[in-house]
Order: C-alpha cells, then structure tokens, then sequence
C-alpha cells in the first residue's frame, strides 16, 4: 500500500467519520488546530477513553496548585516545623501567586492519562498564540516544577492521542467503535518507511492513508514493542 504519512490529523478525523460537531463552542484560548480537533472529538464515542479533554480545558497548573496549597496552608500556618525544606510546595507556600513565575511557568491542562499514575498534558501559556504548540506532562509523582516535553508539537500529541485510540494502547475503544461503523482491523508490521514522530520516553507515533484501499495505518511503540494496524473501511 502507498500511504500518505502527509495527511493533515483534521482530514484523518473526517475519514473516521469524526465530522465537526456544530454544539461544539471553540474556546478563544486555544490554538486554532485544537479548537478545531476538539470539534470533531466533542461527544464522538470514538474519544470515549481518549487522553484529551473533549470539552474545554476547564483548569490551568496554577489553579490545581493553588488547591492543593490551600488544602494544607492553615495546617502548616500553624506548624510552621512541619513543613521541610525539601517539600517539592514549600516554595509555593512562601511565595504569592503573583511570584510563581519565577519557579515554573502556568500551563493549561488539554488532557491527562491513568495508565501508569495520573499524567497531566499541558500547554504553557505563553504559548497558546502558536499555531503548532510543545505540549508538555506531569507525572503525580513529579514537583510542581516538573513538567517536561512530552511532543515536539500540537500536532505529534494528537497524533499520539489518535494512534493510542487506534492502536488501544489502554481499551479497546477505538477498535470496538469503528468495527461497529464496518471497518477491519488487521494487525500489521510497522512500514520501514514509516516516519515516527518521536514524543516522550522513547515512545513513538505514525498515521497514514491510502486512498485507492480506503485504509488508515496507526502505529505505536517505543523501544520495548510495537503496535500497528490497517484499518480499512468496508464497502
């Protein structure tokens, strides 16, 4: 099959059958390609377990940290000793919000994954006037300062969260979804002349198209394994 690695994510949705959903509202925040992703993933059962939020980013980091802090801030108002020096929020505790900057920038939260402790995807804000964003994580178990490169940009993420849909990195969703709208799934072997968008820890994406066959290719690895799959849409 000849596929075409250069189709653009919004012309892969259409052909999954994710057209744009008019009760979507687009939020002025955000980068005119995720407005535009998130209008077709809005209510799409094919997004049902998907790594993104659907409807509008509804926090921002500062915000989540904000309410952890003040969970504990009367605590160790009072027990000033308790707080120890290495507490990864002890400089939140001491610093206004206002000087929050000068540890780690604000970040909108677009998406959050369970599969190995609770993942937080995010876009600095600085950048959301970009038309093709770094997306960033948080691991739980990272400081708040923690938030490294997760995608090169947008468009390698919602690769990411297409692929990992497609591919049922954590369920089944995607698969069960579109074998119910007549397409197969065939397990296949990764093309050599795939070109992976590198993202985090190794991990690697990849979609495609061939029209004359009607069949999309997913796939999903990192150093450990793979997944990949031609999905083809019956008659």
């Amino acid at each position: 099959m000849a596929f075409n690695y250069d189709i653009p994510i919004l012309e892969l949705l259409d052909i999954l059958g994710c057209q744009p959903n008019p009760d979507y509202q687009p939020d002025p925040r955000l980068p005119a390609l995720l407005n535009d992703f998130l209008s077709r993933a809005y209510k799409s059962p094919l997004f049902k377990t998907a790594d993104i939020w659907t409807e509008h980013p509804a926090w921002t980091s500062y915000e989540v940290l904000e309410e952890r802090i003040e969970e504990d801030r009367e605590y160790y108002e009072e027990h000033p000793e308790e707080l120890e020096e290495d507490d990864a929020f002890g400089p939140f505790f001491k610093l206004p919000k206002e000087e929050w900057p000068t540890l780690v920038e604000n970040y909108l939260e677009i998406g959050s994954d369970c599969a190995a402790g609770v993942v937080d995807f995010g876009i600095r804000e600085g950048d959301l006037d970009q038309a093709d964003p770094v997306v960033y994580m948080l691991h739980e178990e990272d400081a708040p300062t923690g938030w490294k490169q997760f995608a090169p940009n947008l468009t390698g993420y919602l690769k990411y969260v297409l692929c990992a849909i497609l591919c049922g990195e954590s369920y089944h969703t995607g698969q069960n979804v579109l074998e119910k709208a007549g397409w197969t799934y065939t397990a296949c072997e990764k093309p050599a002349d795939a070109p992976m968008t590198p993202c985090v820890f190794d991990l690697a994406v990849c979609c495609g198209y061939d029209p004359d066959t009607k069949t999309v290719l997913a796939i999903l690895s990192d150093t450990q394994w793979c997944k990949a799959y031609q999905i083809t849409k019956g008659d």
